[in-house]
């Protein structure tokens, strides 16, 4: 999901880019601190989603959501610290409206909206890469060269050969936005990517086991096994 900011607080900005950074399916394309420079950069990297302030210097957020003419228009979440714009914000067909200051689990929520009406919508990607933060550091991983994918409550972890990198999102959300001819849910604890299967067991009583290419055995449930084929 490709997300634009337009805030023209740095500390407001620096702070949801950090916050972001723990969900693998979102990439920043951009950062704007007034309305003019959100349009343009709106118009040159069409973003799935503004993550967009409602008092700015000089003309105001529902100023830059009237000067949308984009079809599709990215979807929008206020961020603000105003509560009284909550209505004029949901007549604007925002999918959220958050109050500053907001916790992590806050904006997953909020993000979770977008993504679901991205996913009705018929405009979400597939999604190609991981960005795996650790201390300053992003690193991205290219979704094809993950192995499997193990589920741990509301994080991941992408086994990539030998190592292995924790993201914040769920197994759910990732059978969403993973394309189904490369990866298949097999348990509810375990996404596996299609090419690197090579033998499935049969353990009785409807359990399974795949052996990756690695070598690695991954449990699969009779619920997920139609996925196999």
């Amino acid at each position: 999901m490709r997300v634009l900011l337009v805030d023209d607080e740095p500390l407001a900005r620096q702070r949801l880019r950090q916050m972001l950074a723990d969900h693998a399916d979102v990439a920043i394309v951009g950062e704007a601190e007034h309305v003019e420079q959100g349009l343009e950069l709106i118009r040159a990297e069409r973003p799935d989603l503004l993550l967009l302030d409602v008092r700015m210097p000089g003309a105001d957020g529902f100023a830059l959501v009237e000067g949308l003419h984009l079809t599709p228009r990215p979807y929008i979440i206020f961020v603000t610290a105003h509560a009284e714009h909550a209505l004029e914000a949901f007549d604007a067909e925002a999918v959220d409206y958050l109050l500053k200051p907001f916790d992590e689990e806050r904006l997953a929520r909020a993000l979770e909206r977008a993504r679901s009406a991205l996913a009705t919508r018929g405009g979400l990607r597939y999604l190609e890469r991981f960005a795996v933060t650790a201390g300053r550091m992003t690193r991205y991983v290219p979704a094809q060269e993950v192995d499997w994918i193990e589920g741990c409550g509301n994080y991941a972890r992408l086994h990539v050969g030998k190592a292995a990198h924790l993201v914040r999102t769920t197994l759910a959300a990732l059978e969403r936005e993973l394309d189904p001819s490369c990866f298949a849910r097999v348990h509810r604890s375990a996404i596996v990517a299609l090419d690197r299967v090579r033998e499935l067991h049969s353990l009785g009583g409807g359990e399974y086991r795949v052996r990756l290419a690695d070598g690695t055995q991954v449990p699969v449930s009779q619920r997920y096994r139609e996925n196999l084929r």
